[in-house]
C-alpha cells in the first residue's frame, strides 16, 4: 500500500504545471486562494481554467495539497507532513 501511495504522489508531481503549483504553495506557507495560483500559472502556461482544475484535482487526489472551501472559492495548502513522510522535501522541488 505504501508503494502505491508513493507512486501516486510521484505521478502527480511528474508534470511541469503541477510542480509550478507546488512551488507556489511551498513559497507561501499558508493557504492560497485558487484564483491567485490560477492567474499566475495561466499567464505563464496559457492553460484554461478547466485544465488548471484538472491539475489541482490530481494534486488533491494524491494528497500533495489540501483543499478547503472558503465561501464560493477554494483555498489550497501544501501537505508538507504527508510529503515529508514519503521523503519529499517540497521546498527543493
Amino acid at each position: 500500500m505504501e508503494q502505491k501511495r508513493t507512486i501516486e504522489v510521484l505521478k502527480a508531481l511528474a508534470d511541469e504545471t503541477r510542480i509550478g503549483i507546488v512551488r507556489k504553495l511551498a513559497a507561501e506557507c499558508k493557504p492560497v486562494n485558487s484564483c491567485d495560483i490560477v492567474q499566475s500559472c495561466v499567464s505563464r502556461a496559457s492553460l484554461s481554467q478547466p485544465a488548471m482544475s484538472h491539475h489541482f484535482g490530481k494534486l488533491v487526489d494524491a494528497g500533495v495539497i489540501v483543499e478547503h472551501k472558503a465561501g464560493t472559492s477554494k483555498q489550497y495548502m501544501l501537505n508538507t507532513a504527508y510529503l515529508a513522510s514519503m521523503g519529499v522535501d517540497a521546498t527543493k522541488l
